[in-house]
């Protein structure tokens, strides 16, 4: 178990897993520049220690690889292994501690003293509308109904040195919604620079009023120690780098926020977003800032989101007691969002793969493609789903498409504009039942060459 960042980070250096780049590099855009060849290579993490500027360090790409994640959760380097260690873990969490003090608070800044530009924050892209310290940092709000607290990753624009500008999509835009509804303002945590578990947690889509805090916790094989924010009603990793604590006024200021370049690959509309004014920032001595380039995969996000989301996508289908099921992977090339391959032993009875079909639809917001498999294909072999779409599909009988007035997201670049504007989000859906099951006839066998027995 790493307690830290920092402790994985010294593991991952021993193992020729991660880069210190000595030399220095700029905050515009170099690093981006940087990140994206070494991302394309499926390189090694990178530790900035020179960013120009700046004395504290940049460290990115630390979950970039499915060798790393494994590392991380101590399990085999295959992503079936990696999604269903997430996934048992979300069926049993195991609450979070809160401990008196933290590492997290060694240094605490208010009022006049508080400027996130003290970090080394990126402008990551050519085209993005500023400088992004939201890119791994985890978003925690809490439901003012029931107390729950969420956490998620939504990027965050640094406006100036005390304002944020926040992409208030999902479930934190549904919290948000809630706060401006009883006309209270809503406390908001940004933690950077978390131990593994409690970033790989994060990315787990779980049901809203499920603590991701807890996830982190089995993933751990112990309680995450929290501590309480200095000047929100919130509680946030004890040994975290950065904190940055404040809140959104139920009267907020809806700001232009963007363009970035997104998880699509492509960049992302300006979008009319709510400020996150800064009550306080805490960080440990001499932090390390984490964050990671966005974009086309392969990448660090698509990494984290592919698991993650597998993981959760999984849990809810097997919540819906539908028999036969196997495993369940979001593609990274889709950008871990889009493509959901569903595997099952067989189906059971007819129309099942659609009701697999319909259960993904209902369960998550902005899968495009659905895709139902026999067991025999493995999903995370693209050559064999390929085959699978090639040799077990009449488009006529074994494709359904959607009407355009599905929930999508505002970051899809193939939906219209006029169809990304939160909370009027729309789109269309296709499902594809690739299995050799109720197709009216039986499926020649398959000339496997096989030795005699």
């Amino acid at each position: 178990m790493f307690n830290d960042l920092r402790s994985f980070i010294d593991v991952l250096g021993e193992r020729k897993l991660l880069r210190r780049v000595r030399a220095e590099v700029d905050w515009d855009l170099e690093v981006g520049a940087i990140q994206r060849r070494v991302f394309d290579r499926e390189g090694p993490a990178l530790f900035f220690e020179r960013v120009r500027g700046y004395e504290w360090p940049l460290v990115s790409g630390v979950l970039g690889t499915a060798e790393r994640y494994a590392l991380a959760l101590g399990c085999e380097p295959h992503k079936r292994s990696i999604i269903r260690k997430v996934e048992a873990a979300a069926a049993e969490p195991l609450p979070p501690v809160v401990v008196e003090s933290g590492l997290c608070q060694e240094n605490v800044d208010t009022g006049a003293s508080i400027n996130v530009l003290k970090f080394p924050v990126p402008q990551w892209h050519r085209l993005d509308g500023g400088r992004y310290i939201g890119t791994l940092g985890l978003v925690i709000t809490k439901d003012p109904d029931t107390g729950a607290q969420n956490v998620g990753i939504y990027r965050e624009q640094v406006l100036d040195r005390n304002r944020l500008g926040l992409n208030a999509t999902q479930q934190v835009g549904t919290l948000w919604q809630k706060w401006r509804r009883q006309g209270k303002a809503m406390p908001v945590a940004t933690v950077i620079g978390v131990d593994p578990c409690t970033l790989v947690a994060s990315c787990v889509q779980a049901p809203l009023g499920v603590d991701e805090f807890g996830i982190s916790g089995a993933l751990r094989g112990s309680p995450l120690p929290l501590v309480r924010c200095v000047s929100q009603e919130l509680e946030v990793p004890a040994t975290a780098e950065i904190v940055l604590e404040g809140e959104i006024p139920p009267d907020a200021e809806l700001v232009d926020e963007g363009p970035f370049g997104e998880f699509t690959g492509y960049y992302g509309m300006v979008t009319k977003s709510p400020v996150i004014n800064l009550t306080a920032v805490t960080f440990r001595n001499h932090p390390i800032l984490q964050g990671t380039l966005e974009g086309k995969p392969p990448n660090e996000s698509t990494m984290l989101r592919s698991v993650g989301h597998s993981a959760g996508a999984a849990a809810r289908l097997r919540r819906m007691n539908l028999p036969g099921l196997r495993d369940v992977y979001i593609t990274d090339m889709s950008c871990a969002n889009f493509m959901v391959i569903v595997s099952m032993d067989k189906q059971f009875y007819f129309g099942q793969s659609r009701q697999v079909i319909e259960g993904v639809w209902a369960n998550m917001h902005i899968a495009k493609w659905v895709i139902v498999v026999n067991d025999d294909i493995d999903i995370f072999d693209r050559r064999q789903v390929e085959w699978a779409l090639s040799t077990r599909v009449s488009p006529h009988r074994d494709i359904w498409v959607t009407p355009h007035n599905q929930v999508n997201t505002n970051l899809d670049p193939a939906s219209h504009p006029d169809d990304r504007n939160y909370p009027n989000l729309r789109g269309s859906r296709i499902g594809i039942d690739a299995t050799v099951d109720f197709k009216g006839y039986e499926f020649p066998p398959e000339n496997q060459a096989l030795f005699p027995p």
